[in-house]
């Protein structure tokens, strides 16, 4: 499962997830969206933020789910 789908599943916003995983950037929104794949800057997540995220949604995303979907990003470009 993505990052993307978990986050809808939960019926959450990108505002929200990101303030579950401890950003405290400026807007904790846009980067979440960069790591789901959605805005126009794409990021894969630093290895200590996969942890959170896996930690945040109890293994549902994998570290091989974030990794397939940024190669699926990767190989569209």
């Amino acid at each position: 499962m993505t990052l993307k789908e978990w986050k809808e599943k939960q019926d959450i916003s990108f505002f929200k997830l990101g303030q579950m995983l401890g950003i405290k950037s400026q807007n904790p929104a846009t980067t979440v969206q960069r790591y789901c794949l959605v805005s126009k800057q794409k990021r894969f997540p630093k290895p200590s933020m996969v942890k959170k995220i896996l930690h945040i949604t109890k293994g549902k995303v994998s570290l091989q789910d974030l990794y397939n979907a940024w190669w699926t990003y990767e190989e569209s470009k």
